[in-house]
């Protein structure tokens, strides 16, 4: 008898184990949707995942396949509403993680154009993973793109650092540091990108800007000379030329410089490229008169004004060369008030518009992002502003930074209690300042009931270096209060960036920041 049950025992265990192990799961719709994945029947995946969410809507690993699924076959509005739904559960896993859910939203906003919801993601991701490429790739291109070259300064001279073999980085940092007028830094970035791609036409046009800038003109010509002109386009040929002519003219190369100017002339004929004709006509008429070709001048410049008389001052210039021509030229030099000479210097200047490279480069959107406004909204979600009320489409006025540095002392002191208070905290003391001009000390109580010490600094004519941050984490310190916020009205410098994540009691308003918190104050 007992080995009757004990026969039914088994028989009834090996039933539910077979059904529990291998029947039940096949008809469990998560394990036939994978089954579907993997036999590429996407649609019928679709179904049984979203069968598997009707019994578990919370199920944040089968709302993340779906919303892989959905972006693999490019219905994005549905990806971004299952993405949305996993950072609103706030559940992750080792299949799941949460950077990986807020790069795949912020790639779905972008293609459905919503870049500032794109830009905002990826600024929440840079809170806690500072150095992540991905992030730091996407807000540094749209910075730069909204032609907000100093805070894409910011971001590109991390990313620079850590895709050193990326060409489109290089490039884009130099073009940014050539913007905001560090030449030197420019010309390294642009030899760099150079270097990665020789045969890129915009990097060696630009790096030879870079050092035109820097009055290195005989490397610039160098770097020009890497441009052909056989199998090039006809403008890039065009720039090139007649760039390197006139860094030959700078260069007091003149008889090169004409030369030059000669031979593009020829390429332009006989290319057709007429605009192209005009413009060297007259280009090549101011080299003539710098090789004291006067004569040669003559003939270009009046070759010129039979093709199109209103040219710029074209017909002023033949006038008045006709005039010195009939005279001594070197005498009328000396004696006349004006002459062909005095026009040498301003067509240098006005041969290439200070954003000609910029225009060329093919690096400016056509998006519109409040960049700014993110930003401040950006770092105040961090928590060095957690208690301002700036939102997320207030412009920042720059102008209130400029008011701010020049107040008295005492206005100052007055504006930067004011200033604390926005960010949320009560001034307990004053401290006693170094420098009382550089800027002002407070011990503060925070919505905590913590003490935090700020320090005001209003510095305009240097940035803020590493040492001054660690010092005032020394002074954290010494002070024994829990953490500190360093207001300044001057940027960082990179070294000084990258102190900061070792410095996990300092919170540092920028001046973007301030400037915004500073509405209404002043």
């Amino acid at each position: 008898m007992l080995l009757y049950f004990l026969v039914i025992g088994i028989v009834v265990s090996g039933i539910f184990l077979y059904y529990s192990h291998y029947i039940a799961p096949r008809l469990n719709p998560a394990y036939k949707a994978e089954q579907y994945l993997k036999n590429g029947r996407m649609y019928d995946a679709i179904i049984e995942f979203k069968k598997a969410l009707d019994r578990k809507p919370d199920d944040f690993v089968m709302h993340y396949k779906l919303a892989n699924i959905y972006l693999a076959e490019n219905e994005i509005d549905q990806a971004v509403s299952h993405l949305e739904k996993i950072l609103f559960l706030n559940k992750y896993n080792y299949e799941v993680e949460k950077i990986e859910v807020q790069k795949r939203l912020a790639h779905a906003y972008d293609l459905r154009e919503e870049y500032e919801k794109a830009l905002q993601v990826y600024f929440d991701i840079l809170n806690y993973m500072p150095l992540d490429s991905d992030a730091l790739y996407y807000v540094a291109f749209t910075a730069l793109g909204q032609e907000e070259f100093e805070i894409a300064q910011r971001y590109f001279e991390k990313l620079v650092k850590m895709m050193p073999d990326s060409f489109e980085v290089a490039f884009a940092t130099g073009m940014c540091s050539y913007q905001n007028q560090r030449i030197n830094d420019a010309v390294t970035y642009f030899k760099s990108a150079s270097t990665l791609r020789p045969g890129s036409d915009i990097a060696n046009i630009a790096y030879a800007f870079a050092l035109q800038r820097k009055s290195d003109f005989r490397q610039a010509i160098i770097a020009l000379q890497k441009i052909g002109d056989s199998d090039r386009d006809q403008e890039v040929v065009l720039i090139s030329r007649r760039l390197q002519g006139i860094l030959m003219l700078q260069s007091r190369k003149y008889d090169e410089a004409v030369k030059v100017f000669q031979e593009l002339l020829e390429f332009v004929k006989k290319n057709e490229m007429t605009d192209a004709v005009l413009m060297t006509l007259y280009d090549i008429g101011f080299a003539c008169i710098k090789a004291e070709k006067t004569t040669l001048a003559y003939q270009y410049w009046n070759e010129l004004y039979e093709l199109d008389k209103s040219y710029k001052k074209v017909q002023h210039l033949v006038t008045l060369l006709r005039k010195e021509m009939e005279t001594d030229y070197k005498y009328s030099l000396e004696t006349s008030e004006f002459s062909v000479e005095e026009y040498i210097k301003q067509w240098i200047e006005d041969a290439f518009p200070k954003d000609f490279l910029w225009n060329l480069c093919g690096l400016r959107s056509n998006k519109q992002v409040n960049i700014k406004g993110l930003m401040t909204t950006a770092r105040i979600s961090k928590g060095t502003a957690e208690k301002s009320d700036i939102g997320v489409d207030q412009f920042i006025n720059y102008d209130n930074i400029l008011q701010f540095i020049k107040l008295n002392v005492e206005n100052f002191r007055m504006i930067s209690n004011r200033v604390v208070s926005k960010l949320g905290y009560k001034v307990d003391q004053i401290l006693t300042t170094y420098r009382e001009n550089d800027g002002v000390d407070f011990l503060v109580i925070s919505p905590e009931k913590e003490k935090v010490l700020v320090w005001v600094r209003r510095w305009e004519k240097t940035k803020v270096g590493e040492i001054p941050l660690r010092n005032f984490a020394q002074a954290i310190n010494d002070m024994k209060v829990s953490r500190g916020i360093f207001i300044t009205a001057a940027d960082l410098t990179s070294t000084a960036e990258s102190s900061l994540e070792n410095l996990s009691k300092v919170k540092v308003v920028r001046p973007d920041e301030l400037a915004a918190l500073l509405e209404g104050l002043l």
